[in-house]
């Protein structure tokens, strides 16, 4: 876990969408709904020789549902509490030739509220989303292909805190073209262009408690931002022989980044980065399949890199095999931890310095190995997946604070932590009449009053290494009068070393951070079941998770345990072919948890039309 996530790649339709600026993804702002998705498919291991740097803890790749061959339309109604409407829509068209899907959404929700135990300082968040998705599929003849597909996404978040309201209004497009052309039933030639753009309106005044010391009425706070990535990739697969199998390919990618408060008069940073990638699958023996890959990646924020990948699987048996495989790869760092300068500015001055990027940094790098089992057990109705995995993280990238304000730097009273080694920003200096962080300074008449902001400044250097291993285990049992049983249970442990303390600048030596090795659940575990029932053409379906505790890195506090029950009741309308259904979901049916700092996740219920034709 962190408090800025940045180590999942997350791809549509194979093609990345993670942010260059922070990292990580918002999922709200996908333009996409579930309804648009035919499957989700996961990486449970680093994979950069196949997806890139940024591979670094797993992929997850939305695969959107293609367009259908004739015509069908549909509708989705949602409504419940708390807050919870939705609305859905798509038609489809199609023939032999051309193929084509929309769909467009609406929904609002109330997406956390503060924890109960803090009822006097109220916080939360209510959302509001539209979403368009499009698709079409043409085929001038029987070996080219061409797809095309757009989505986008608008909306508004309203964010309270107490008394303060403040309104953040985000958009996000992405526009995919895409054509094939297959020179035989064993080699097939592609081309792929993505773009994808998101910003982010975020800005809102603060007022100061005390005019009279304010140098300006108000203080402007802008957290917006503008990410946009263009994207060209070609590949060529090829069969050799029934054994021998290739895949390779090249591309060329460019992020630009535009944040007026987090990259303080940088105006629009960019970068270009390329790739070469190729895989290679070999039968070598009727039970023994070897796959050897690689890519070779020159980032705008690295030096060239190679992530190589060697794979071995074993068939025991018709229904059983066993996969080894071990590899290398690298986590470039983003725009934000190498260019960051976040501060909040007024006319003549600095009020306060964030995130302030002083050091070069290396990428990340794993060493990875993992070991796994799968088997189908087909009269028993019975499938296994299991694996056991060792990582190996270096140049860990951690965040790190120090003391920039001059007043607190010279004062005889000292807080914790030791003072940067960078100058602060002209004009830096934090105004009194504001809400801030008080440093008492009896040396001085205002000493004991609150300047704005914090007298701290962070940045991101290369730390220490982290080792992660551990196992999960899926059982799935399909049974005719029982109903099907999902069982999944994964086991963690993380040792960290050297994490935490920049001995530039503290010569403290620190062998263990207890937040990294806390940063997951030694335990998770989770019970699906469903069911046709025998009457009134209903299905149940009940899922029980259960999450040990944790701990967020830099600032997110610890997560307690939690259980959580959700219930689904679902009635058929028509055949069972037919995909009209009323639906009941309660969601956390037994408590309300925590799943981040003080976030509240409440019991939820609503009701759900869906009707098709």
């Amino acid at each position: 876990g962190d408090l800025r996530p940045r180590r999942l790649q997350v791809l549509i339709n194979g093609s990345s969408v993670f942010d260059p600026l922070l990292g990580g993804v918002n999922w709200d702002d996908l333009p996409l709904r579930v309804q648009d998705i035919e499957r989700i498919e996961v990486v449970r291991a680093p994979n950069p020789s196949t997806y890139g740097a940024n591979s670094f803890q797993g992929v997850i790749n939305i695969i959107t549902v293609a367009p259908f061959t004739g015509q069908r339309a549909g509708v989705m109604l949602r409504a419940g509490r708390p807050d919870l409407n939705e609305a859905y829509a798509y038609i489809e068209r199609g023939d032999a030739e051309l193929d084509w899907r929309l769909s467009v959404s609406r929904r609002s929700l109330t997406t956390f509220d503060e924890a109960a135990q803090l009822p006097s300082r109220r916080v939360g968040e209510d959302t509001n989303r539209d979403v368009f998705n499009g698709q079409a599929t043409w085929r001038p003849s029987h070996d080219q292909e061409f797809n095309l597909q757009l989505g986008l996404v608008q909306g508004e978040d309203n964010l309270s805190s107490g008394d303060l309201y403040r309104n953040r209004d985000p958009e996000s497009r992405f526009f995919q073209v895409a054509w094939q052309k297959k020179f035989s039933s064993d080699s097939t030639l592609s081309f792929q262009y993505f773009h994808f753009d998101s910003t982010l309106d975020y800005r809102y005044d603060e007022l100061p408690y005390d005019s009279s010391l304010a140098p300006v009425p108000s203080l402007n706070v802008d957290k917006s931002t503008h990410v946009r990535r263009d994207d060209l990739e070609m590949n060529l697969s090829q069969r050799w022989t029934e054994a021998l199998r290739t895949l390779w390919g090249v591309s060329v990618r460019n992020d630009k980044a535009e944040a007026p408060g987090l990259l303080y008069g940088q105006g629009t940073v960019s970068g270009w980065q390329g790739q070469a990638f190729g895989t290679l699958d070999w039968q070598a023996l009727p039970d023994w399949r070897l796959q050897a890959g690689g890519m070779l990646e020159k980032h705008y924020n690295t030096d060239t890199l190679f992530s190589p990948r060697l794979a071995l699987n074993y068939r025991a048996s018709p229904n059983q095999s066993l996969r080894f495989s071990i590899g290398k790869g690298y986590r470039a760092p983003t725009i934000y931890e190498t260019r960051a300068r976040e501060a909040v500015s007024y006319e003549g001055g600095i009020a306060e310095v964030g995130q302030w990027a002083t050091r070069e940094l290396e990428p990340e790098s794993v060493r990875y190995v993992d070991l796994g089992y799968v088997a189908d057990f087909q009269p028993a109705g019975l499938k296994v997946d299991a694996r056991l995995f060792y990582n190996r993280y270096k140049d860990f990238i951690d965040e790190q604070s120090c003391i920039l304000d001059p007043e607190t730097q010279n004062s005889p009273i000292r807080k914790y932590g030791p003072d940067c080694d960078f100058a602060p920003p002209p004009g830096y200096e934090r105004p009194l009449g504001y809400s801030g962080q008080t440093w008492r300074n009896p040396d001085l008449p205002f000493g004991t009053l609150p300047r704005y902001g914090h007298y701290k400044a962070f940045y991101y250097f290369n730390s220490g290494d982290i080792d992660i291993k551990g196992g999960d285990i899926t059982l799935d049992w399909n049974h005719r009068d029982w109903g099907r049983w999902r069982f999944t249970h994964a086991i963690t442990k993380i040792e960290a070393t050297g994490l935490g303390i920049d001995d530039t600048l503290n010569i403290v030596d620190l062998n263990k951070d207890v937040d990294f090795e806390d940063s997951a659940p030694s335990h998770s575990t989770s019970l699906l079941w469903s069911k046709t029932l025998p009457w009134w053409d209903l299905s149940a379906h009940v899922g029980y998770y259960r999450v040990g505790s944790m701990e967020w890195p830099n600032g997110g506090r610890t997560q307690p345990p939690f259980k959580r029950f959700d219930l689904k009741l679902v009635k058929r309308l028509g055949k069972a072919t037919s995909p009209d259904a009323l639906s009941l979901t309660i969601q956390n049916v037994n408590d309300e948890h925590l799943e981040f700092d003080n976030y509240l996740m409440e019991r939820r219920a609503f009701l759900t039309l869906e009707l098709g034709w």
